[in-house]
């Protein structure tokens, strides 16, 4: 066992202030190990942090205003409108050009208006999200080192901290001094088996000062007493061979939201630390998860000087693009192609046709700009944005925006129960021998398990020591079935065993819970205060405690406590035991069975006699004697009921994935109104194949005694089964699920493991949060919906509107300026579509990005707009005579000019919904003005002095508004015609 650094009363001489470097602890208990250095003053930590800066990793997310400001103005399509813009000012079209501008312009601002708004909003929010350290510094005051609770990205190089199961690895540091620690280095090299850290005396070497280190890569070797050598990590490490991007690749990829990461190999002096560093059992790294034991550790790289650091910028390059983001990327590529397709057919046929080769390139640009769909991304940004400050004020933060579209669209809820179903207050409830009668002897050794414990303690733990500190030393009897006899005697003071009872012990070491043993052990020893002539000073005991078939396969005695009311004589070895034989096992585990069906969660206590053995390993939890049971009750929450209800009724499937007992779960399941179909447990999960687990999953409800392994199995069974999978957890156990699930959900109480891993975090462990995020999600996700199959449909009829109308028409049928205009008012009138609603009925049901469906719905809905166009052509062909260049081309194209802006104007409100629009669903009031402004400007522009003039717009005779209104009642319904007909074939809707 090793000693624990001496935290208190050995302090180095003062350093001099212009001497940087720490000097070691000679006086420490570990003075032998030259990396160990004392604990920083605030002095020292606040020259460190000016050196060094704060511990924070730059991943690219954080943006200035500048950076945002460029980047909305170089999108693609901005850029699209900038080139064609310069072209028309080329040719002397002052007009055009100031349109084209306008739109950037309008594009432009709108997009970082809302993405500023944005990254505001994001900072302050996760500014309740916040990681804590226990650090160990020098207080000069006082004159002795204490431990404090700071951010970790106060850290300095240098400093000391105290890392606890489901804490990350908050920079890279060196491991001073360790129990039984092992962390996850997942992250790091995609190994999910944790690895265990020490101090490694064998290769522990002299290290140079890192304080003014000013070289991460040239200090490396410092760091690990070895020269770099090795691969880079697997998780990270292409396998592609190396390959350079061109400068105009890379320019069309950034145009075109492609990664422009390099496919080479990254070189050693890029990569920073090797394998063979990260196999080294004295350094943990940034990023790395605790798992189990604890840890004393002195940090050695902070920031973007970590491992971490240096890659966080490639794995950010690397991460993979969600369905919606493919998606988006898709359809960008869709108007793309549509615009190259069409505009040198319309440049042809306007040329040779009208015989104005000029007009035609003109017109065609035109076109080009009308096919651009330049509202995109601020439609995308401010939708997502929106939905994340909805999302806020419903105790929900947003890590990912992205999130927020795979949010509304999970069909099922994985989650834990303790905490979520229940209320996560446990209490002592029962506290019984292998007869199931009342017992003090498992009760007060599972206090001394749970009082002596380094290790912060689970809601077991805090149960029994809350009960002996209010139940047993007020005398308060209200527990069923209590020892009355033992709880009357505490409370009069009249049993030393009641009296000071952690006092009469000290700590020799403990073996920390692991969720493979699933128990965790201390080890006393007696140190007096109990009866003066039975003393032994050399009394060892190991007590354990944990799941009832894991401590039970452990024992090979039982305890016979029918009569025993003093617990020192279980440390003295001085009451009877009888073995355990397998009838008896049996009978145990029918007691457990009992309890759990009660609600009650069991877990076994044993104990077993050490004698005066000096080191202690998790070997020596063997060979024990089973002593009894504690039960603890965890009820439901009030609200789990109704929260199941209600995602019951928005088609969500609820899941649960406990380590707990199925018995209890099933329980708790039942009382929340969560009906059970089929239980499975992690041994049937063990031996079942994937084809068999991508089975049970979809059969079963509760999922039980499960590995954190095994949760995350089940997460990707139901993902390849083809379901959008939510997952909500906050133990280290949840961490490996969280990561796998295409939503993972934490609580900032959470351990930092689960809220690094998250992309969604609830201020509040409730699960009615997750329906309202389940509700704002799938708002969202419609809104967003809304205007690209808008996009794609009116675009897709616009082709054939001016094909047709080039093939046919000796003149051009729309001027430019009529075109730019119209799609700058038709832009206008979408900004109001975020602030939209949806009809309950869309939000009853889980919807999936589908490319397949947009298709669908531009094939089915976009040429129902052609049709209207052509047949307005007719009517200003054949009733207003306009055929040839002699005629009044400028009332046919004033005339298309207002019954295009119209009948897309008014699309919004025919696609925003399968129903009747104006009948059986009104948009929100921000839609409908804006749809209003914008038609009454579109009818008013023919008729403003000045502005119809430069429009190059004539006034439209009153025989032309019977023929435009009977034609806007004809569009909507077909338009609705259409929308029955969708829906009747392809049973959907987006």
């Amino acid at each position: 066992m090793a000693t624990k650094p001496d935290f208190q009363g050995h302090r180095p001489n003062f350093r001099d202030p212009n001497n940087i470097p720490l000097q070691r602890l000679s006086e420490s208990p570990r003075s032998s190990d030259s990396d160990i250095h004392g604990p920083l003053t605030p002095s020292e930590v606040h020259k460190l942090r000016q050196l060094h800066g704060i511990n924070t990793v730059e991943t690219g997310q954080k943006r200035t205003w500048y950076q945002l400001l460029f980047r909305a103005l170089c999108h693609p399509f901005n850029i699209l409108l900038i080139i064609l813009a310069t072209t028309s000012g080329a040719t002397e079209e002052y007009k055009t050009m100031g349109i084209m501008f306008a739109m950037v312009l309008l594009s432009t601002l709108l997009r970082f208006h809302q993405e500023y708004k944005s990254e505001i909003a994001v900072k302050s929010l996760l500014k309740f999200v916040t990681t804590k350290v226990i650090v160990i510094r020098y207080d000069v005051l006082q004159v002795k080192d204490i431990e404090i609770s700071i951010a970790s990205s106060e850290l300095v190089p240098g400093d000391w901290v105290k890392l606890f199961p489901g804490e990350l690895v908050p920079a890279d540091v060196k491991v001073i001094d360790s129990k039984d620690f092992h962390v996850s280095q997942a992250v790091l090299t995609g190994e999910a088996i944790p690895v265990q850290k020490y101090v490694n005396h064998l290769q522990a070497r002299s290290t140079t000062s890192i304080s003014t280190t000013s070289d991460y890569h040239s200090s490396t070797e410092t760091l690990t007493g070895t020269s770099k050598n090795g691969g880079f990590p697997s998780k990270l490490n292409p396998s592609s061979p190396s390959r350079k991007i061109s400068p105009v690749r890379k320019f069309f990829r950034t145009m075109f939201g492609l990664p422009v990461y390099s496919e080479q190999n990254i070189s050693d002096a890029e990569a920073g630390l090797m394998v063979s560093d990260l196999d080294k059992p004295e350094l943990c790294f940034m990023g790395s998860a605790a798992v189990s034991g604890t840890a004393t550790c002195r940090v050695v790289y902070t920031g973007s000087k970590t491992h971490f650091g240096r890659m966080a910028t490639e794995l950010a390059k690397r991460r993979p693009q969600n369905a919606f983001q493919l998606g988006v990327r898709r359809i960008s590529w869709i108007f793309f192609i549509t615009m190259i397709c069409l505009v040198p057919p319309v440049l042809l046929l306007q040329g040779f046709i009208v015989k104005d080769w000029y007009a035609a390139f003109i017109f065609a640009l035109s076109v080009a700009v009308g096919l651009t769909p330049e509202m995109l991304p601020m439609i995308v940004n401010t939708t997502l944005a929106k939905g994340a400050l909805q999302m806020s004020r419903r105790q929900c933060i947003v890590k990912k925006l992205d999130a927020i579209i795979n949010m509304g669209g999970i069909d099922i809820l994985c989650t834990d129960k303790t905490g979520t179903l229940t209320n996560s207050i446990v209490t002592l409830h029962r506290y019984v021998n292998r007869q199931g009668v009342s017992s003090s002897s498992p009760l007060f050794l599972g206090y001394l398990n749970a009082h002596f414990q380094s290790v912060q303690q689970n809601p077991l733990d805090s149960a029994i020591v809350t009960y002996i500190d209010t139940v047993v030393k007020r005398g308060s009897i209200s527990i069923e079935r209590a020892s009355r006899r033992a709880l009357a005697a505490a409370s009069k003071r009249e049993n030393p065993m009641f009296s000071g009872l952690a006092a009469k012990f000290s700590l020799q070491d403990e073996l920390p819970f692991d969720f493979v043993r699933r128990r965790m052990s201390v080890i006393l020893k007696e140190s007096g205060g109990g009866d003066n002539h039975h003393h032994h000073d050399e009394n060892t005991i190991l007590i354990c405690k944990g799941a009832v078939e894991e401590v039970i396969s452990q024992c090979t005695r039982m305890l016979d406590d029918t009569e025993m009311t003093n617990v020192y004589a279980v440390i003295r070895n001085e009451v009877a035991t009888y073995p355990l034989t397998s009838s008896v096992q049996a009978e145990l585990l029918e007691l457990n069975e009992e309890l759990s069906k009660d609600g009650l969660r069991v877990v076994a206590v044993a104990y077993k006699n050490l004698g005066s053995v000096n080191t202690f390993r998790v070997e020596d939890e063997c060979d024990m004697t089973f002593v009894g049971f504690l039960a603890f009750l965890d009820p439901p929450k009030e609200t789990s009921k109704e929260a199941i209800k209600n995602l019951q009724e928005h088609n969500v499937k609820v899941k649960v994935l406990t380590g707990d007992s199925p018995l209890v779960c099933k329980k708790i399941c039942r009382e929340i109104g969560l009906s059970v179909d089929t239980i499975v447990t992690g041994k049937d999960l063990a031996g079942a194949s994937e084809e068999q687990v991508r089975k049970l999953v979809e059969e079963a409800t509760i999922f039980a005694k499960l590995t954190p392994i095994q949760k995350s199995d089940v997460v990707r069974a139901l993902k390849k089964n083809g379901h959008i999978v939510g997952f909500l957890g906050d133990g280290i156990n949840d961490a490996p699920a969280l990561t796998e699930a295409d939503v993972g959900i934490s609580v900032d109480s959470g351990t930092d493991i689960c809220k690094e891993s998250a992309d969604i975090i609830l201020l509040e462990k409730n699960l009615n949060v997750v329906v309202d995020s389940v509700i704002v999600g799938r708002m969202t996700y419609g809104n967003t919906l809304k205007y690209i199959v808008m996009a794609v449909s009116s675009n897709f009829g616009n082709v054939f509107s001016i094909l047709a109308a080039s093939a046919w028409l000796p003149f051009q049928p729309m001027g430019s300026l009529h075109i730019l205009t119209q799609n700058l008012l038709y832009d206008i009138s979408q900004i109001a579509i975020p602030w939209d609603h949806m009809d309950p009925e869309f939000l009853m049901v889980p919807h999936r990005w589908s490319m397949k469906s947009v298709l669908k719905f531009m094939v089915m809905i976009g040429p129902w707009s052609s049709v209207f166009d052509i047949t307005t052509f007719l009517f200003m062909y054949f009733y207003f005579e306009i055929k040839t260049l002699d005629d009044d081309v400028n009332l046919f194209q004033s005339a298309w000019f207002t019954v295009g802006l119209l009948t897309q104007t008014l699309i919004v409100h025919m696609i925003r919904t399968p129903k009747i629009p104006f009948i059986q669903s009104w948009a929100s009031l921000p839609v409908v003005c804006m749809t209003v402004i914008i038609m009454c400007t579109g009818l008013a522009l023919p008729y403003i002095p000045g502005v119809s003039d430069w429009l190059h717009l004539s006034h439209l005779p009153w025989q032309f508004y019977p023929f435009l209104f009977s034609l806007l009642f004809c569009y909507c319904c077909a338009a609705q015609l259409a929308k029955v007909i969708y829906l009747v074939l392809f049973k959907e809707w987006y």
